[in-house]
């Protein structure tokens, strides 16, 4: 009998409580949860990312000019890695160079070269982290926040 009034209630035409149901299955199938999708987003934007790193972890630059070229792909790649404003938007190179400076200056970069590789990694994700929050912070205080909607 149970078994005839579950067939019954799954061949009902205009249940709401089936309808329900199959939306949930359909949803479960069909769309990744949250965790997942930011794990592939994570892993698109370091694959993305990685002939820019490889660039700035690589880098024997010496001259002045070499090292002012570096410094500019660092703040390149803080910007793409955070995602907030375009590296092409001067306005938006101006405040993350301001910000980058703040706690990273030029003349770190001998120090920055000296590390190893994985070393200046991880200091680049650093500097990505904390850039960002300088941005968001001056956006908050009405001070900045220029590519940031």
């Amino acid at each position: 009998i149970n078994a005839e009034y579950g067939v019954d209630r799954l061949l009902m035409r205009a249940s709401p409580s089936l309808d329900t149901i199959k939306m949930q299955v359909y949803f479960d199938m069909n769309y990744t949860n949250r965790n997942e999708f930011l794990e592939e987003h994570k892993r698109v934007l370091e694959s993305r990312l990685q002939p820019v790193m490889r660039e700035i972890t690589d880098s024997r630059a010496r001259t002045r000019e070499e090292l002012e070229g570096l410094y500019r792909k660092i703040v390149s790649c803080v910007l793409l890695r955070s995602g907030l404003g375009s590296p092409t938007d001067i306005s938006v190179v101006r405040e993350a160079t301001a910000a980058l400076q703040s706690v990273f200056p030029q003349t770190e970069l001998g120090t920055f070269m000296s590390l190893t590789k994985r070393d200046k990694e991880r200091q680049l994700r650093e500097l990505t982290q904390i850039v960002t929050g300088i941005r968001l912070f001056n956006k908050e205080c009405g001070k900045g926040g220029e590519g940031i909607d």
